[in-house]
């Protein structure tokens, strides 16, 4: 395999709302932790849903492998239904599915996913078994012959979180392989500050992935001047910081110096869900093949805005003859 990705096995149950005030102005755009109890009763009574195997890491671990990569993705699951829905969704997009993990003690994780008017997402996740993936899970081998890895910040809801990565990052170290990591949710970066900033100044992470939210909490700023200058500073510790801006476009910040790419036009946006993720899948795959920074970010926003028109995270394989045909013009 060429990349893995280590993340949490969510289905995402997706509902669109016909009015923005039916979700929580403070949770707008954001993530909260539920209980199964409080995820199964909000689903029971949606009138709209469609379900889709989701998760952050695994959303672009799929779109990777849509762009001709070799990607193995790692999670836990349950020995359930959706468990089979989402071995089999992966299969179907060429991910390789053989170090997943079932538990047979727990359930798969869901994530309820709001869409409000103009695809903002807000979202309620009960991790289920995807909380239980411990660095025990994955055999030190796995790390072997891997061009990198990527894990999403998510991780550190887990109980075991902070010590999978840490022992992640340290077998891919070991083995010359890049080392990747998303910010994920202002939420998560609020609660583990402290470890994403170990993490990063420990001079071990190649690519740091965020949104501006993201950013400026994780730098805990407030204008867009200071967020710069303190992106600049910690780009010392790191290869590249990297932001997404949504309409705003794209930059890296390599030993201080920024690279700025604006976004591709999207008309009639569906659902945010997984643009982020996607960014990382088309970056991913311009970086893996030596491309210029720019041209990473290039990658990054092409790819995105393909998913801005679907549901979900995952793109449809019916968007695979265009992105090919197009996805080259970044790469070497």
């Amino acid at each position: 395999m060429n990349v893995l990705f280590i993340g949490n096995a969510i289905i995402d149950v997706i509902s669109h709302l016909d009015e923005i005030d039916q979700v929580d102005p403070n949770f707008i755009g954001k993530m909260q932790i539920v209980s199964q109890k409080e995820i199964n009763d909000k689903i029971k009574v949606l009138s709209n849903k469609k379900i889709i195997p989701g998760g952050s890491a695994n959303n672009s671990a799929c779109g990777l492998a849509m762009l001709e990569e070799e990607v193995c993705f790692i999670g836990k699951i349950g020995n359930d239904h959706y468990g089979k829905v989402y071995l089999d969704q992966n299969k179907e997009h060429n991910v390789e599915t053989g170090l997943m993990v079932v538990d047979n003690k727990s359930t798969t994780g869901l994530s309820l996913v709001y869409v409000t008017p103009g695809g903002e997402r807000t979202m309620n996740t009960f991790p289920g078994a995807s909380a239980e993936l411990d660095a025990s899970d994955i055999p030190k081998a796995t790390f072997g012959g891997i061009s990198g890895i990527f894990i999403e910040g998510y991780i550190l809801y887990s109980p075991h979180g902070l010590e999978l990565i840490s022992k992640s990052i340290s077998n891919v170290i070991t083995n010359k392989g890049f080392t990747a990591i998303s910010l994920s949710d202002v939420d998560c970066v609020d609660r583990y500050r402290v470890h994403f900033l170990n993490l990063i100044k420990s001079n071990e992470i190649n690519l740091i992935f965020g949104n501006k939210m993201e950013m400026m909490s994780l730098l805990e700023v407030k204008t867009e001047m200071d967020l710069i200058k303190s992106m600049k500073e910690l780009s010392g510790f790191v290869e590249r910081l990297i932001m997404t801006s949504g309409k705003n476009g794209s930059l890296s910040i390599e030993k201080g110096v920024l690279i700025y790419a604006s976004t591709n036009d999207v008309e009639n946006c569906i659902d945010t869900t997984g643009a982020g993720d996607l960014f990382v899948s088309g970056y991913l795959k311009a970086y893996l093949n030596k491309s210029s920074p720019i041209d990473c970010l290039k990658a990054g926003n092409f790819v995105a805005s393909k998913i801005l028109k679907r549901d979900g995270g995952k793109l449809d394989f019916s968007d695979y003859r265009e992105i090919k045909n197009n996805i080259h013009r970044y790469i070497l």
